[in-house]
């Protein structure tokens, strides 16, 4: 074993998120505990792809924890950061053996870096001579044995900024907890591409000091699959901020969506803030220029009555087929005020006043620059099995897909790399999975090089019955035994197998 864990912040959905929900989504799987509801947001990268995690100290101290497959002795790693140094106190990154911190190193309100026995607010083992700035961008990395007097080393964008020996055990000799914690009101400090090693095994045993980034992409393409199709949605079905917005009584109110394959239309959705007995219907309409068109492709049955953060789904009789690639407007019309919750604060809706009892017009003039009110249509015959797993966040039932059968696999193809790197230290297939059925379940996280297709470092492992995500390491190409080229990786694929 030599990784451990790899984590970009890529998957918890689009920049600007603030929500529980992100809080929610860290706890998945990935991450063992993210307290504090209002406390993380996702912002974006402090690389050049992806997103970054904003902690947010508004309430005092925050944990965020991730408990390791099993106890170390010695922990490698490397994160970047940014922090706007408030706040009274340092934050940190600690390392703890179930619940007890052994050390922590922290960023100082000063811009200083330190290494502390036990907690953030332990005795400094060693403090930098250099500072970082204000929300400037750095990588931090370390290499710190556990014990009562024990050899460590920190580095700040690839320089050595401190070593030596001391307590970096707090009465501890192994620890098995990643930790972000400490920090004070005003304090707000975000975390990207983040990994740890162990050291041992012949790769990815020691300090990269190489400014490594992390790479996250979404499947794109089938590349083989026995997989079933489960469920698909075409729109936006997370709600990434706490807003609301009423379109009002007697409005159309729609949004845009471009689609994926081609698919039938079985129902469209919406998520309205508070209870009431406003009469909705779901109606679709082709677009033209930009604006919808003509008269409604279909019109949804009447749902009568609202629940307060309940999905509202108004279903087609006779869904229709939405063509590959091309857009479509959904929405709804209704009776009465009713707010509805957002995904986001962008400005994509649209609406346009309408008598509930007459139907939903013909060549509607719409207002645009309204809320992005959540809107979704649940699509049903999709022909490939990408697009199912293809949405950042995962919503669960509503988009997946799903086996039943021993040996039963599924691989996808990704997109090519952004940038051509020097290095590929490792790759991680990751997945969103739970199990539904009765007995007992594994499932290999594959990839395929070439001819050879294998489980990487965790096979067989055991899903839950709720969503979660679970890992496997590829540290080398396995059609090669060697490090990855770009090329190699370009061309694998990856993704689900049935294992038992």
């Amino acid at each position: 074993m030599a990784v451990l864990f790899i984590e970009g912040f890529d998957k918890y959905g689009p920049a600007n998120t603030v929500s529980a929900n992100v809080t929610a989504l860290l706890n998945d799987g990935e991450w063992t505990n993210a307290s504090g509801a209002i406390s993380y947001s996702i912002v974006a990268p402090l690389s050049s792809t992806g997103q970054a995690l904003q902690l947010n100290y508004t309430t005092g101290s925050v944990v965020l924890y991730k408990t390791l497959a099993t106890t170390y002795s010695r922990i490698i790693g490397g994160i970047r950061f940014s922090s706007n140094l408030g706040g009274s106190a340092n934050a940190g990154l600690g390392f703890a053996s179930s619940g007890t911190q052994a050390c922590t190193i922290t960023i100082n309100s000063t811009g200083a870096i330190s290494l502390r026995t036990g907690t953030y607010t332990g005795t400094a083992l060693a403090t930098s001579s250099s500072t970082v700035s204000a929300n400037s961008a750095h990588y931090l990395e370390w290499d710190i044995t556990i014990g009562a007097s024990s050899a460590y080393q920190v580095w700040l964008d690839g320089v050595s900024v401190f070593s030596g020996t001391g307590n970096t055990g707090n009465s501890q000799t192994t620890i098995n907890q990643l930790n972000f914690l400490g920090g004070t009101i005003g304090t707000n400090i975000q975390y990207d591409d983040l990994y740890l090693f162990d050291n041992t095994g012949g790769t990815n045993n020691a300090v990269l000091n190489t400014n490594p980034r992390i790479e996250t992409q979404f499947p794109n393409a089938d590349s083989s699959v026995q997989f079933s199709f489960g469920a698909a949605i075409l729109g936006q079905a997370y709600q990434a901020v706490a807003s609301v917005n009423a379109p009002g009584a007697n409005e159309l109110f729609l949004r845009k969506f471009t689609t994926g394959p081609t698919g039938q239309l079985a129902s469209v959705a919406c998520i309205p803030n508070a209870g009431s007995g406003a009469k909705f219907k779901a109606v679709v309409y082709a677009d033209s220029a930009g604006s919808p068109t003509g008269s409604t492709l279909v019109t949804g049955a009447e749902v009568t009555g609202t629940t307060a953060n309940a999905t509202l789904v108004s279903a087609f009789s006779s869904p229709p087929t939405l063509s590959a690639s091309t857009a479509y407007w959904l929405g709804f019309i209704t009776d009465t005020f009713v707010q509805l919750n957002q995904v986001d604060g962008t400005t994509t809706g649209a609406k346009a006043t309408n008598t509930y009892g007459s139907g939903p017009p013909t060549n509607p003039t719409m207002t645009t620059g309204q809320p992005s009110w959540i809107i979704y249509g649940n699509m049903t015959g999709i022909a490939v099995d990408w697009y199912e797993v293809d949405v950042n966040p995962p919503p669960g039932d509503i988009s997946y897909v799903y086996a039943s059968s021993s040996g039963y696999e599924d691989l996808y193809s990704f997109p090519a790399l952004t940038t051509t790197p020097n290095n590929i230290y490792t790759v991680a297939v990751k997945g969103n999975i739970k199990k539904s059925d009765t007995g007992t379940r594994t499932i290999d996280l594959r990839m395929k090089s070439g001819g050879t297709d294998t489980g990487g470092s965790n096979p067989g492992q055991t899903p839950a019955t709720t969503y979660g995500w679970m890992d496997s390491f590829f540290d080398t190409d396995p059609n090669t035994g060697v490090a990855w080229t770009p090329t190699g990786l370009n061309s694998a694929v990856s993704g689900v197998k049935v294992a038992s």
